[in-house]
């Protein structure tokens, strides 16, 4: 059951937006979690009625619902702060995020960078594992994208990535674009 206060509202609203596939009840499901005021934290049931509506919109929507969710992620992701209920939809979101950031429509671009900047904040570098690493896999997109739209998006990312990230990490990302083949 949906006991969050935040959520239970919507719950409705998001359960329609599973059963029914088309863009309507999706698009005004992301509308209203776009809309809400977030007093807590969200809970795992919550997250787990909210992120297949979000991953739907990142991965079968049109523009608008593909823009609403990347920047609903960076919503989710700043009221959840990284928490262990949010974690394991990210697994899914986070690939689909970075894809977006070749999208045709510039405003998906952007706002899927701004939600690929908030997950570099709260997702911790996980030693030797740059995919898991958001802002150091941007880092090394860099050199091997040949599109200019992906291109971009990737820079667009990364400049979020680093306006959110410690001053440390910001050092050594700074440092790492300054000299790719220097010591990191």
């Amino acid at each position: 059951a949906i006991d969050h206060p935040d959520i239970q509202g919507l719950a409705p609203g998001l359960i329609a937006a599973l059963v029914d596939r088309s863009d309507g009840p999706m698009l005004k499901a992301l509308d209203a979690l776009l809309g809400a005021v977030y007093t807590t934290t969200l809970n795992a049931p919550s997250c787990a009625l909210i992120c297949p509506v979000v991953d739907r919109g990142l991965s079968r929507g049109g523009i608008e619902a593909r823009q609403k969710a990347a920047t609903f992620v960076r919503t989710l992701a700043r009221i959840t702060g990284g928490s262990e209920e949010l974690l394991p939809y990210l697994e899914t979101l986070q690939p689909r995020l970075k894809a977006l950031l070749a999208d045709a429509a510039p405003g998906v671009r952007e706002a899927a960078a701004q939600a690929v900047g908030v997950l570099a904040a709260i997702l911790p570098p996980e030693a030797g594992d740059e995919q898991a690493d958001v802002a150091a896999d941007l880092v090394a997109r860099l050199s091997t994208v040949q599109d200019d739209t992906e291109l971009e998006g990737i820079a667009q990312g990364l400049a979020a990535a680093l306006a959110t990230v410690t001053t440390e990490r910001r050092e050594d990302l700074l440092a790492e674009l300054v000299d790719p083949d220097g010591p990191a």
